[in-house]
């Protein structure tokens, strides 16, 4: 059966059960062999939460009409979120408010929490460097937490703060993800789900232990996932497992929260791999999270919440490379000047492994007082205090220096151990307060979040983060009005986002240059010599932290049965990380070859010598090129989004929603980076190095223009059980420009390191034409601009008997994959995500 007849089977399911639906039911209810499974109508779809402040709430009925594989997937009920099809074979992180699903930028600026524990990025350090080189298989070091261990089997409901939050939540620039993770009491649970790509299982149960013993959760669930089934060895595994456990007390209660995990990513090198090279990606851990409150009653004091936690993860990225038929010469030394160097084998493989085990450990005290200041003016005020720690304690890079990377030949093993923790202190007031005046009703939330933050061998820094959301309900009536609601809501806040051990601690930078080879494998006697030069400004002691600020402004109202909800944001973020080149100078000597058989050139402490005599030298100078973290990134977006619920047809069964968004964003990399040509001019090394605005790309701008349309209808039949949601999901607009980049440097560096303007005169010099760029396409900057696409989706879920439901999703029902053409590429692109399909099942008792 191929992928088409599992659509035709599931059409074919669903108008079946229409069928029965409309036609084949009994009019009395008395004797309705249905009535043991009639349901209430749920929510699947993400709702705004009713407070100030713009927030999406999604719930369980919700996660399970999906069929989500991680909680990435749950971003696509957010308004102007465009479907993709969930591929667990690759790194997922979480973007709100985003052109793209994999932007680092606003991934590792979206603050993941479960049961109020950070699951946190900062501390990733598989990685071998700060550049683009440095990238690991499969690693979403530099980006946000890779959420693939997070089953959403296991989750109770989400909420995503696409606004300005309360000032308790902070390390974040773009939003916020509270995750709430199953507990209480709950039947035997056992799903299945299975996908043309994946298998997934989950098995959970909750009980209570005795009248004053408190209730258990347990959970497990366990997930494969093969894009190519010709291609095993290029799997993902997960298993996870998680324990709740909550006690209420008289005056105060106590919430357990245990997580753990085990994710392995299997891949070989390419279709052409040798027998030996792998790929490969493990990450285990757990998390463990204790809170609850204190309920004082006081007058000065309404409650005390409180909350300490930790995570663990021990990652490790290994990859083993076959090199055939090379002839390379190599050092290991970390001490600057000339040293032996070492002669690669012709052919070996190179094992190279980066162990990390990032640790967090967080804990708060929350003081709340609530009461009312007199009538109908409430007020609730809260006081926090919360401490955080982060680092990684594993083994780090190793590989054999016999046996290295070629593509890493100027890297260095390094120790986790050696890099220090970073510490964070908190402190957070806010004030909610809510007042009536007529029929109309004010809510103020205004606070303000501090914190410091603390490393050894790391400046220390200060922010202060005000917040300030509010909301005017003007009209609130009973159903019987026509309008029955209006408010609108208007927010203000800065987030600040804590860095991460690599851009704090980046390791010392190494060049090596070779300085000598002689090679006389008859007489077996060989000398290499390399110059390493050693440079210590990859630390950037002014480096600072990534700030956004956040405005918007919404209205929510309901016309009959007509509701709406409409916010207006814009965004700036200042200083978001990023990695430039740079340079710096340095000399080496290059001796005179060796062309003759039987000599004998050995090095000393002043140099090389030949059977007594010194080798005769010429002193160059060059440049050492390296990756220093700077503030360099900056984001500038505005948007809207909408949701209108156009209301329930009783005749039908069905509900009417439409949601999307607009959204322009641009990124700009405003650091300066360098160039250094690899070229020689009359033998010896170029003597300019170019310091251009761009950093590595063809462009350092780039601009993003979205808006789009979700008409989705719910259909909803509660006696037999059946909810169906179909969805058209309409782009209107897709535009994506580069902005035309300067081809000429705005400054370069002598041999000596000093810096000057590059003029316009020297556009012309030939000493400087290596410096001036170029560009591989004249197109390469215009604007790719895409007509209108559309794209079908299908959610069906059908409840059977009281212990039974079955469910079946589709993605790209239609198969729709337009062709557009891409003028900066001048070829086409195929749009919209290939069709998806899946089946599960889902048995309580």
């Amino acid at each position: 059966m191929n992928k088409y007849d599992y659509i035709k089977t599931g059409l074919f399911l669903i108008l079946l059960f229409y069928s029965c639906a409309f036609h084949g039911q009994p009019k009395t209810s008395t004797a309705d062999t249905l009535r043991n499974i009639h349901l209430q109508e749920v929510t699947v779809t993400a709702t705004q939460l009713d407070a100030p402040g713009t927030s999406s709430v999604i719930g369980q009925e919700a996660i399970r009409h999906i069929q989500a594989t991680d909680l990435s997937d749950f971003s696509q009920l957010l308004p102007g979120v465009l479907t993709r099809n969930p591929n667990l074979n690759a790194p997922s992180v979480f973007t709100i408010r985003s052109a793209t699903f994999n932007n680092a930028t606003n991934a590792s600026g979206t603050a993941i929490l479960v049961d109020g524990m950070r699951w946190s990025n900062n501390a990733n350090l598989q990685l071998t460097g700060i550049g683009d080189g440095g990238a690991m298989f499969n690693s979403s070091a530099l980006s946000g937490t890779d959420i693939r261990s997070l089953s959403p089997a296991s989750i109770e409901s989400v909420e995503v703060i696409r606004g300005i939050p309360s000032a308790r939540y902070g390390d974040a620039t773009s939003g916020m993800v509270l995750v709430k993770s199953k507990a209480g009491v709950h039947a035997v649970s056992a799903s299945l789900r299975l996908t043309a790509t994946e298998k997934l299982a989950a098995f959970s149960k909750g009980w209570q232990l005795g009248a004053h013993s408190g209730i258990l959760f347990l959970g497990a669930d366990y997930a494969f996932s093969a894009q190519d089934a010709r291609l095993p060895e290029q799997a993902f595994h997960r298993f996870g497992i998680q324990a709740a456990y909550s006690k209420d007390f008289t005056n105060a209660t106590l919430r357990l929260n245990l997580r753990g995990h085990w994710t392995k990513d299997n891949d070989k090198q390419g279709a052409n791999a040798i027998d030996g090279e792998f790929r490969k990606t493990q990450n285990q851990g757990f998390s463990f999270s204790a809170n609850g409150e204190w309920k004082t009653n006081k007058l000065w004091i309404s409650r005390l919440e409180y909350h300490a936690g930790v995570t663990f993860a021990h990652q490790r990225n290994e990859t083993n490379t076959s090199y055939t038929g090379i002839q390379q010469t190599t050092t290991y030394t970390r001490e600057p000047g000339e040293h032996e160097g070492l002669f690669l084998p012709p052919s070996y493989f190179s094992h190279l492994s980066v162990d990390g085990k990032p640790f967090t450990a967080n804990g708060s005290l929350v003081a709340h007082l609530q009461h009312t200041l007199y009538n109908k003016v409430y007020n609730h005020f809260l006081f926090g205090l919360e401490t955080n720690a982060e680092g990684n304690c594993g083994q780090g890079i190793q590989f054999d220096p016999l046996r290295p990377p070629l593509e890493m030949l100027n890297l260095r093993s390094r120790s986790y151990h050696d890099i220090p923790s970073i510490y964070h202190y908190t402190a957070f007031a806010e004030d909610n307060f809510t007042f009536d005046t007529g029929s109309m009703r004010t809510e103020v939330q205004a606070g303000v979040r501090l914190t410091r933050l603390q490393a050894n061998g790391a400046p220390s820094s200060t922010s202060a983060d005000p917040r300030l959301n509010l909301r005017q309900v003007f009209i609130e009536r009973n159903a019987d009005r026509l309008i029955r609601h209006l408010s609108l809501r208007a927010g203000w806040g800065l987030l600040h986002k804590m860095p991460v051990l690599a851009y704090l601690f980046p390791d010392k930078a190494y060049t090596d240059k070779k300085c000598f080879t002689y090679n006389d494998a008859e007489n077996n006697h060989r000398l290499t010599v390399m110059h390493t030069f050693v440079t210590d400004r990859t630390l950037n002691p002014q480096l600072k932290l990534p700030v956004n600020r956040k405005f918007e402004l919404g209205i929510n109202f309901q016309i009959g049965n007509i509701t709406a909800d409409v916010v207006w944001f814009n965004e700036h973020l200042r200083n978001g990380y990023c990695a430039t080149q740079q340079a710096e100078p340095f000399t080496y000597r290059r001796y005179d070859p060796l062309l003759g058989k039987g000599e004998q050139p050995v090095l000393t402490p002043d140099g090389i010598s030949n059977k007594g005599t010194p080798l005769p030298s010429t002193a160059y100078t060059t440049f050492a090129t390296y990756t220093r973290p700077q503030n360099g990134t900056e984001q500038k977006k505005q948007g809207i989004e909408y949701t209108i619920d156009l209301g329930h047809c009783n005749l039908l069964h069905t509900s009417f929603l439409i949601n999307g968004g607009y959204l322009k964003l641009s990124e700009k990399n405003t650091a300066l980076s360098t160039y250094y040509p690899q070229t020689e001019v009359n033998g010896k090394p170029y003597p300019y190095v170019g310091i251009y605005e761009s950093s590595g790309f063809p462009s350092n701008l780039r601009v993003w223009q979205q808006f789009n349309t979700r008409f989705q209808c719910i259909t909803q039949l509660p006696r037999i059980g059946l909810i169906t949601s179909l969805t058209l999901q309409a782009v209107w607009i897709d535009k994506h420009r580069r902005g035309m980049a300067s081809i000429y440097p705005v400054y370069y560096l002598d041999p000596e390191g000093n810096q000057h303007p590059f003029t316009q005169d020297m556009e012309t010099d030939p000493q400087f034409a290596e410096l001036i760029m170029k560009t591989n396409s004249l197109t390469a900057f215009e604007t790719d601009s895409f007509s209108p696409y559309f794209l079908l989706n299908l959610r069906v879920t059908k409840k059977i008997g009281r212990s039974v439901s079955v469910a079946f999703c589709a993605n790209n029902v239609t198969a729709s994959n337009p062709k557009r053409f891409t003028r900066s590429t001048q070829q086409y692109t195929i749009l919209n995500p290939d069709l998806y399909y899946g089946a599960e099942i889902n048995i309580q008792f």
